[in-house]
């Protein structure tokens, strides 16, 4: 008796191309739950006021600012390669490309942004602990690493410029693609936009926040989105 063999057909190819309900889920909440994170730990805020790394001001905070910023590490790198893969289920056609390009850059910049944060959370709370240098030769350590920064906070900050870029462009994906509502991706730049301008350092800080806060829409969004198909 012989077993005949049953032919693939367009349709199998097309059905096996679309994600698994339980992998899109996976996506959706890990991008929930990193950018819940970054946006609680903005609004803690355990750390100095920005762009101030003396000793004076670390010290002070040492632990509780190296905890944050591992979890803001993180939730970083998590939330530049899920927002990749979440747009790029949106936008399969029309901003594909952007969408594509957008991945790339945004990917790369969450994880440079988590180096960079991670190597000068270590480095800080080394330099402010006392029993491995005194307080002269850590402070002079952290006035040469700002001094110096091309081997640790450029990564962090091209990192922010690539994570900011890429961001945007997945944004326009969005928009050409218009699987979502445009106030989404129109209301997200312009948060992105007000980063930039002259605000006091809290006020930076919601903004901030209120962006990781729409980034949780869009992941309730595509999982709503990839259920339906």
């Amino acid at each position: 008796m012989t077993t005949r063999q049953r032919t693939t057909t367009a349709s199998d190819l097309a059905q096996s191309t679309v994600p698994g309900r339980s992998r899109t889920t996976l996506v959706a909440a890990a991008l929930t739950v990193s950018a819940a994170a970054v946006a609680s730990v903005l609004l803690w805020h355990p750390w100095p006021v920005r762009d101030r790394f003396g000793y004076g001001d670390i010290a002070p905070i040492r632990d509780a600012m190296w905890g944050a910023i591992v979890i803001d590490a993180l939730a970083f790198a998590v939330v530049g390669l899920c927002l990749s893969i979440v747009v790029c289920g949106l936008a399969r056609t029309r901003g594909a490309v952007w969408a594509t390009v957008g991945a790339v850059v945004t990917t790369l910049g969450g994880i440079a942004l988590a180096m960079g944060e991670f190597g000068f959370a270590a480095l800080s709370w080394y330099a402010t602990d006392t029993d491995a240098v005194s307080v002269a030769e850590g402070t002079k350590l952290l006035d040469y690493s700002v001094d110096h920064p091309e081997h640790g906070l450029v990564v962090q900050m091209a990192g922010f410029l690539f994570f900011t870029v890429g961001s945007i462009l997945l944004l326009v994906a969005l928009m050409r693609a218009r699987s979502v509502p445009l106030w989404l991706p129109i209301t997200s730049i312009v948060l992105i936009v007000a980063q930039f301008t002259p605000v006091p350092g809290r006020v930076l800080d919601f903004v901030q926040a209120a962006f990781m806060a729409l980034l949780v829409v869009l992941a309730w969004m595509f999982h709503r989105e990839t259920s339906a198909r």
